[in-house]
Protein backbone atom coordinates (compact mmCIF):
# COMPACT_ATOMS: atom_id res chain seq x y z
CA UNK A 1 0.00 0.00 0.00
CA UNK A 2 2.49 2.60 0.36
CA UNK A 3 4.77 1.59 -2.30
CA UNK A 4 1.71 2.43 -4.43
CA UNK A 5 1.29 5.53 -2.57
CA UNK A 6 5.52 6.61 -3.28
CA UNK A 7 4.67 5.39 -6.72
CA UNK A 8 1.26 8.02 -7.03
CA UNK A 9 3.52 10.72 -5.37
CA UNK A 10 6.66 10.16 -7.96
CA UNK A 11 4.42 10.54 -10.89
CA UNK A 12 3.12 13.81 -9.96
CA UNK A 13 5.69 14.84 -8.87
CA UNK A 14 7.33 14.57 -12.31
CA UNK A 15 4.19 15.59 -14.85
CA UNK A 16 5.02 19.18 -14.75
CA UNK A 17 8.01 19.24 -17.01
CA UNK A 18 7.76 22.76 -17.94
CA UNK A 19 10.85 25.18 -18.14
CA UNK A 20 11.32 28.66 -19.78
CA UNK A 21 13.43 31.70 -19.06
CA UNK A 22 11.03 33.25 -17.48
CA UNK A 23 11.97 36.98 -18.14
CA UNK A 24 12.97 36.67 -21.61
CA UNK A 25 9.85 34.93 -22.21
CA UNK A 26 7.00 36.51 -19.66
CA UNK A 27 8.34 39.56 -18.64
CA UNK A 28 8.86 40.90 -15.00
CA UNK A 29 5.67 40.80 -13.57
CA UNK A 30 6.07 36.41 -13.81
CA UNK A 31 9.29 36.72 -12.45
CA UNK A 32 8.26 38.96 -9.36
CA UNK A 33 4.91 36.43 -8.58
CA UNK A 34 6.79 33.29 -9.05
CA UNK A 35 9.27 34.62 -6.47
CA UNK A 36 6.41 35.82 -4.68
CA UNK A 37 5.62 31.92 -4.26
CA UNK A 38 8.98 30.32 -3.50
CA UNK A 39 8.68 33.08 -0.16
CA UNK A 40 5.36 31.54 0.35
CA UNK A 41 6.70 28.07 0.30
CA UNK A 42 9.47 28.90 2.29
CA UNK A 43 7.34 30.69 4.92
CA UNK A 44 5.23 27.36 5.27
CA UNK A 45 8.49 25.22 5.30
CA UNK A 46 7.48 22.88 2.57
CA UNK A 47 10.59 20.55 1.93
CA UNK A 48 11.10 20.59 -2.00
CA UNK A 49 8.53 17.55 -2.64
CA UNK A 50 6.01 19.76 -0.98
CA UNK A 51 6.68 22.44 -3.05
CA UNK A 52 6.70 21.02 -6.62
CA UNK A 53 3.33 19.13 -5.57
CA UNK A 54 2.22 22.33 -4.89
CA UNK A 55 2.84 24.04 -7.90
CA UNK A 56 1.94 20.84 -9.89
CA UNK A 57 -1.84 21.00 -8.13
CA UNK A 58 -1.62 25.19 -8.56
CA UNK A 59 -0.72 24.04 -12.13
CA UNK A 60 -3.67 21.41 -12.80
CA UNK A 61 -5.92 24.23 -11.20
CA UNK A 62 -5.13 26.84 -13.63
CA UNK A 63 -5.18 24.50 -16.69
CA UNK A 64 -9.11 23.02 -15.27
CA UNK A 65 -10.31 26.69 -14.22
CA UNK A 66 -9.02 28.03 -17.85
CA UNK A 67 -11.71 25.96 -19.77
CA UNK A 68 -14.35 28.00 -17.24
CA UNK A 69 -12.55 31.27 -16.73
CA UNK A 70 -10.71 33.97 -19.32
CA UNK A 71 -6.92 33.84 -17.19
Amino acid sequence: MEQDKEHVREHYLTEFKRQNNISEVFGNQVQRIGKLIVDLMKKEDLTHDQAYASLQYAYNLIKYESNFLKI
